[in-house]
């Protein structure tokens, strides 16, 4: 379960998420469901899913429009369609 948070303690501008998640799985076989206990992931193992996750959503953004990619940079450059205020608000909130 995910929780979007906008705003921090001081009603800052503080775009973050605040996730709730099992460490373990309902084996559904029984009645009532078992809960079962899992190992936690090896840092490689979430390294690679972190790569693709982050590879998939770039493709995506690039393939709707929304992202460019600077061939010279390895960072994705996000192109303003707008400038107001609030971008640049939202990009020192970010930094």
């Amino acid at each position: 379960m995910t929780l979007i948070q906008r705003f921090g303690s001081a009603l800052n501008l503080n775009i973050h998420f605040r996730m709730l998640f099992l460490d373990g799985v309902y084996v559904a076989d029984h009645q009532p469901p078992v809960f079962r206990r899992i190992r936690p992931p090896i840092p490689m193992a979430l390294a690679q899913l972190v790569k693709t996750i982050s590879e998939r959503i770039g493709q995506d953004l690039e393939r709707f429009g929304l992202l460019v990619r600077d061939i010279e940079n390895i960072y994705p450059q996000l192109e303003a369609l707008d400038e107001s205020a609030i971008d640049d608000l939202l990009g020192h909130s970010v930094s």
